[in-house]
């Protein structure tokens, strides 16, 4: 893999930094609450640098979604444990009330394919079935879930329950999401899937 250099590395930089700063606002006081010019601000730049970078707002929120999953998502071939650690970071993640909305809301409107978070939604969906197909897979081999689940299938139901799961508990009244996706991966993979 190539490293960039130059004004490509900087403008990658910078991106990252305005990106991170949009998250860290945003973490704050909520998506709808953060203007560019604080976001500039916060980073320390001007708001012709932000929207030089970001040509919307939205685009920034975008581009700090996945500047959160790049720093919070395990590397790839590194699968084993995710199923485990479903409930409590459910859990953790409802607790994040300003990203779990930003998040929430940016994921209804990518369901319109010409929307420009689309992308990075087909994305996430994509590894994250992955990285949890491997895990029931290897949980498989270890004898822990029976041979009979297709771990793909499996693993989009299991992201959907989640998913779905943090919707509800955002629109209240809040819940034990943790016992609900523990006790949704045993209904599913059996009661050795976890311990």
């Amino acid at each position: 893999m190539s490293t960039k250099r130059g004004p490509y590395a900087k403008s990658d930089a910078r991106r990252r930094l305005l990106s991170a700063a949009a998250l860290e606002l945003v973490r704050q006081k909520g998506h709808r609450n953060v203007a560019i010019s604080e976001i500039a601000e916060f980073a320390e730049t001007s708001e012709p640098t932000v929207y030089y970078h970001f040509p919307t707002k939205e685009s920034l929120l975008i581009a700090a979604l996945k500047q959160h999953d790049d720093e919070n998502t395990r590397a790839r071939d590194d699968e084993a444990g995710p199923i485990a650690e479903m409930g409590g970071r459910a859990e953790a993640g409802v607790q994040r009330t300003n990203y779990a909305r930003l998040y929430n809301e940016l994921a209804g409107a990518a369901a319109d394919p010409a929307h420009p978070a689309n992308p990075f939604f087909r994305e996430r969906w994509s590894r994250s079935v992955a990285v949890v197909a491997a895990d029931i897979r290897r949980l498989q081999e270890l004898g822990r879930v029976p041979d009979s689940v297709d771990a793909d299938d499996a693993a989009h139901l299991l992201l959907a329950a989640w998913e779905g799961l943090q919707l509800q508990w955002m629109q209240g009244p809040p819940f034990d999401i943790r016992a609900l996706i523990e006790s949704h991966i045993r209904a599913l993979l059996g009661p050795d899937a976890i311990d």
